[in-house]
């Protein structure tokens, strides 16, 4: 199990885009140890986050549904949340646990 953690977290040059780079594998333990960090980073009144997750090898269903809340938070404050550079192991969970209906995601 590699823990995750948040690498970068930048705006992308003439957006105004967020982007957090997480790189590691999303388990039960390893979500519950990131939200806080994760929320804390955008949950602070950004208009546009974009998680990229190109460096994610792994996702269960704890990391889909730290998605699910997250995004819920953000579109209570207005804030609109995707998931970008999904690679294909987290693809097809996201796909088979309909991730990819309620928040936008980006295969790679």
């Amino acid at each position: 199990m590699t823990a995750p953690s948040i690498v970068s977290a930048a705006r992308t040059p003439g957006t105004s885009t967020l982007v957090v780079r997480l790189t590691g594998e999303l388990d039960l333990y390893t979500a519950t140890r990131i939200e806080p960090v994760l929320a804390s980073l955008v949950l602070r009144g950004e208009e546009d986050v974009a998680l990229d997750l190109s460096g994610v090898p792994f996702c269960d269903s704890s990391g889909v549904a730290l998605f699910v809340r997250l995004h819920r938070r953000c579109a209570a404050m207005g804030t609109r949340v995707r998931l970008q550079s999904v690679p294909a192991r987290p693809a097809r969970v996201f796909q088979v646990l309909g991730l990819d209906r309620v928040v936008t995601c980006d295969f790679q």
